[in-house]
């Protein structure tokens, strides 16, 4: 591509942008009452890229809040902001500087809206690629900054390559957003997809993508139809010994409850045996309408519940099986069916947790 290249670049807050604060007789990290340090600090960076690559970079503050405080409204508002910025604005990628604690999840809500509900005609175009850091951008020797310089160097060669999907940058991994997982509070290395091969590697050569698994804009439509909604009343349940039925029957019959994501032991292994049987709790919220969603808690799991009776008879009692979905994709997917209207029964639950909107599942 010779034509010069325009990216929007969307903060969102987290750890990268932090200030240091003095509480007390401590220093704590804090969220900045405006953009203007976190764009000084990044704006030797854009030139480097508008100079080098001839890239135009725009920045936009949308938020400046720690992530474990992003909401569905949050995914919501930054699903229509890319939407406009591909079909009214005409930019060739976004970027989004973002908290690590729910980057997966925004990363997941942003493709499953972006790419829509109807299969084979997502309307996305552009390669939208999410980086945060363990340290901040101010600080020396940390990942910060090495992370914020590789999404734009992401950006470029998708922008070069026409990729078109939402993609998280760190460390040195490119992953697909909807299959990534955090997997440590501290290592520079800390997002993986356990369960989908690598997107992309960056080393001291460039960025490298793997082609067999990166979508092309070929194929997209030409605009997004956007599924922008998610809809609330979720819960999560991690299975342990000594969960009671009476609990998950507490929330069933509230009529606050949505829809419950079972995060089990194994391939989607229910107990099933004693005061503790989980079995009838599931038949009573399947007939209630309250969908019983089962994935694993493992890191890299599926729940198939296939191989153990255990599994085989909470499937049996109604619960749906979620396959290799992490539990941050079954909740987040789980939300958006719910909230564009999508899903309305088990039936049609059970459908859409084996079917793949934007490479969130494999389906067998």
């Amino acid at each position: 591509m010779s034509q010069s290249k325009r990216i929007l670049f969307l903060y969102c807050g987290g750890t990268i942008g932090l200030k240091p604060v003095a509480h007390g007789n401590d220093v704590v990290l804090s969220a900045p009452k405006d953009d203007k340090d976190f764009k000084e600090a990044c704006e030797p960076i854009i030139s480097k890229l508008n100079k080098e690559a001839g890239v135009e970079v725009v920045f936009e503050m949308l938020t400046t809040k720690d992530s474990t405080n992003m909401t569905p409204d949050d995914w919501t508002m930054m699903v229509e902001r890319v939407c406009k910025a591909q079909d009214e604005e005409g930019y060739d990628a976004v970027g989004i500087a973002h908290g690590t604690d729910t980057l997966a999840y925004t990363a997941c809500a942003l493709a499953l809206g972006l790419h829509g509900s109807e299969l084979g005609k997502s309307g996305l175009r552009v390669p939208v690629c999410l980086t945060g850091a363990q340290n901040t951008v101010y600080e020396q020797g940390g990942d910060g900054r090495f992370n914020l310089e590789n999404l734009f160097r992401v950006l470029n060669e998708a922008i070069e390559k026409e990729y078109a999907d939402v993609f998280i940058n760190f460390w040195n991994r490119v992953l697909l957003g909807c299959r990534a997982l955090k997997t440590s509070e501290k290592q520079f290395d800390a997002f993986k997809t356990p369960a989908f091969p690598q997107i992309g590697e960056i080393n001291s050569h460039g960025v490298f993508f793997r082609e067999d698994v990166t979508r092309k804009k070929s194929n997209a439509s030409s605009s997004i139809n956007l599924s922008s909604k998610f809809g609330n009343g979720i819960i999560g349940i991690e299975l342990s010994p000594g969960v009671l039925p009476r609990n998950i029957d507490s929330f069933v019959n509230s009529g606050e409850v949505n829809a419950i994501v079972f995060k089990s032991l194994g391939e989607g292994n229910v107990c099933t045996e004693g005061r503790y049987n989980l079995l009838p709790s599931i038949e009573n919220a399947t007939k209630k309408g309250v969908p019983i969603l089962i994935t694993t808690k493992y890191v890299g799991g599926s729940a198939i519940a296939s191989h153990y009776e255990v599994g085989m008879k909470a499937i049996k009692a109604g619960g749906i099986p979620c396959f290799d979905q992490t539990d941050v994709a079954v909740d987040v997917k789980t939300r958006w069916l719910i909230g564009n209207s999508i899903c309305k029964d088990a039936g049609s639950f059970t459908k859409a947790m084996a079917t793949s909107y934007a490479g969130e599942v494999t389906e067998l």
